[in-house]
């Protein structure tokens, strides 16, 4: 196998994360006494992106990122009512119980664990993949979960690669492969360090080839072919 090490976001290559917020926002505010519709929910979805995009470039910090989606999705869609840092508290606990998967993520995991190690590289709040982890099977299958909040970095910082290589057992970078769905984030995280980067992309989405990937996968089974030389 051409690779030992499979560094693997978490949001959207393993968890639902579309699904797992719909239904934390839908709590959050109805616990609240709050409207919720869909038209809420794709507003928050789009604010809640926007400002994870501004922590990857350090325009904003997890801290204001946390409250400043509820202070615009209050102003936007909820005509004033509901507190923004209640709000965000709520939202951060509610969240942390979805660990709802994506469609053949546990069987792909539990494959791929018999010929790599498997280690989380995430941007997400600490106390909501701690919370997701814990409610899932996977533990037996990953290594560790390295979460930025608690390194002190995020991605695609270099530093945060750093550490991360600086603890895994693997010291040769071409036995690493950093797979993730994010082109900003984990792409350009592992173009950073130095590493082979694979997108997940199961809706093929991004059109190859492309700078920042060396492989483009719609199924996480994909990575066995690439490992083997298969893959393109």
């Amino acid at each position: 196998m051409k690779y030992t090490t499979v560094l693997m976001d978490a949001d959207n290559t393993i968890f639902d994360f579309p699904l797992c917020e719909y239904n934390a926002l839908k709590s959050t505010l109805i616990n609240s006494g709050l409207e919720f519709n869909d038209h809420i929910y794709n507003s928050f979805s789009v604010i809640n992106d926007r400002l994870w995009k501004e922590l990857e470039q350090n325009k904003t910090t997890r801290s204001e990122l946390k409250i400043q989606r509820f202070r615009e999705l209050i102003e936007k869609c909820l005509d004033g009512l509901g507190n923004a840092p209640e709000l965000a508290k709520e939202y951060v606990s509610q969240l942390s119980r979805q660990g709802i998967l994506i469609d053949g993520a546990y069987d792909a995991l539990k494959e791929l664990s018999e010929l790599f190690d498997i280690y989380i590289i995430t941007n997400g709040l600490r106390l909501v993949q701690r919370g997701r982890f814990a409610r899932t099977n996977l533990t037996g299958f990953i290594k560790k979960i390295y979460i930025s909040e608690e390194i002190g970095y995020q991605k695609p910082m270099k530093e945060f690669f750093d550490y991360v290589l600086s603890d895994i057992p693997e010291r040769d970078k071409d036995k690493i492969l950093v797979v993730g769905d994010s082109l900003t984030s984990d792409m350009q995280g592992g173009r950073n360090a130095g590493l082979t980067t694979c997108l997940y992309d199961s809706e093929n989405l991004t059109e190859m080839p492309n700078s920042l990937c060396d492989y483009r996968i719609g199924d996480l089974l994909e990575i066995k072919d690439i490992s083997m030389g298969e893959g393109i």
